[in-house]
């Protein structure tokens, strides 16, 4: 799972440049678990620093390190 969001975040990545994120509804696909818990699964991603999470314009964005 996490192999799939990094590919979904690194496309979003290089089509923008860097400038915009992820959604946090655009992995429901791929967890499937309710709410919480896949706060939890992205929230551990951040730890890892495999991503992370900034505040964007309209909603929180998930995005690669930079």
């Amino acid at each position: 799972m996490e192999n799939q969001i990094l590919e979904i975040v690194k496309k979003k990545h290089d089509e923008t440049g860097g400038n915009n994120g992820n959604f946090f509804g655009d992995f429901d696909h791929i967890l499937n678990m309710p709410i919480p818990e896949r706060n939890a699964f992205l929230q551990n991603m951040v730890i890892r620093k495999l991503i992370v999470i900034r505040e964007g314009g309209n909603a929180k964005m998930i995005m690669l390190p930079k």
